[in-house]
């Protein structure tokens, strides 16, 4: 009996040294790989903190937030691109992804009307960018027709900065069709994101710089080719495309609705019809979000060529370069319509 273990399954110590050699075989190992452990999960703790989570309300933010973070992290967006962002609900997991954002950008109450109360509960866990809120960027006011567009500049001090503007006014929220516009908001993004995270402030200045000069790039393309014939004429569904024809001179003769919120009636619907038939236009530009059946209505038996725009990024993957290519689409979507 005296040569079994003891319940412990340790042998017997009947010499010191082979109590040292024990101790030796099995603590020290376990102690070493306990060690490597701690520091693995302080390296990882300290990595994931060094990078800031970045939260896009839309895709289109969510896609100019990506150029600036590429090679560091990957910014989330919180409304899918095929949801509206005039109507959503706000679910759980929504509501978590915003409260642990580090920063959380969007365009302001215009846009993502159902979101403003979400963004002032989350206002304690991180910081906020409201687009609508940057000094200098260039707004237009929405409106059917072009003469109902004014450019303003939004305040940039003051409460609720992003949005003094005359009660009767209605702005149009589709900032980011203006490439100036969209490099106003990459500053932003890289000035937020070089304070909350400055171990990686120089790439962030490097992605801000070449994001520039895509943008450049990407203007003296659009610039050097005549997107539509001086005699074409396009009516749109509704005035969605008004930064980006601003920007590059041109104008619709038509716009069907004021709203893609409002549904249109008869005497509204009759009325759309008699001008198409006495308006020489060469396509409808009609938006991704746009109901189909309802132009369908409008239109009635005419024939005219349709283009759908995709300005939300709906058929795009958020990489570095997805900016870039959404505006490529737009500028090609004019181009389709002077085609023959």
């Amino acid at each position: 009996m005296s040569n079994r273990f003891p319940k412990t399954g340790q042998p017997p110590c009947r010499q010191a040294a082979y109590c040292t050699t024990f101790v030796s075989a099995f603590t020290v190992p376990r102690f070493a790989v306990f060690l490597l452990l701690t520091l693995s999960l302080v390296l990882a703790s300290s990595t994931a903190l060094a990078q800031a989570k970045v939260v896009a309300s839309i895709t289109p933010l969510q896609m100019i937030a990506r150029a600036i973070t590429d090679g560091v992290s990957e910014p989330e967006v919180l409304i899918p691109s095929n949801q509206s962002y005039h109507h959503f609900t706000l679910r759980p997991s929504m509501l978590r992804t915003l409260r642990q954002a580090d920063l959380f950008v969007w365009v302001g109450p215009e846009l993502e009307t159902y979101l403003s109360d979400a963004v002032v509960q989350a206002g304690a866990y991180g910081r906020q960018l409201q687009v609508l809120a940057l000094p200098g960027l260039q707004v237009h006011h929405a409106g059917a027709g072009g003469e109902d567009s004014r450019e303003v500049l939004i305040p940039d001090e003051g409460l609720h900065a992003g949005h003094k503007h005359k009660p009767a006014d209605t702005i149009d929220p589709h900032v980011w069709l203006n490439t100036g516009n969209a490099q106003l908001i990459a500053q932003a993004i890289a000035d937020a994101l070089s304070e909350l995270d400055p171990d990686n402030a120089g790439q962030y200045g490097v992605n801000l710089e070449l994001f520039r000069q895509r943008l450049a790039a990407l203007e003296r393309g659009i610039n050097a080719q005549a997107l539509l014939p001086a005699q074409s004429q396009y009516a749109v569904y509704h005035n969605a495309f008004q930064y980006f024809e601003r920007q590059f001179g041109l104008q619709h003769e038509l716009v069907f609705v004021a709203s893609e919120e409002l549904q249109p009636g008869v005497r509204h619907m009759m009325m759309v019809r008699r001008a198409v038939e006495n308006t020489p236009l060469n396509c409808l530009l009609e938006d991704v979000t746009t109901q189909a059946a309802t132009v369908d209505t409008l239109l009635g038996d005419k024939d005219l060529r349709r283009i759908r725009v995709d300005t939300v990024g709906q058929t795009l993957t958020a990489g570095p370069m997805a900016y870039i290519q959404l505006m490529d689409n737009v500028a090609d979507a004019f181009r389709q319509c002077a085609a023959r």
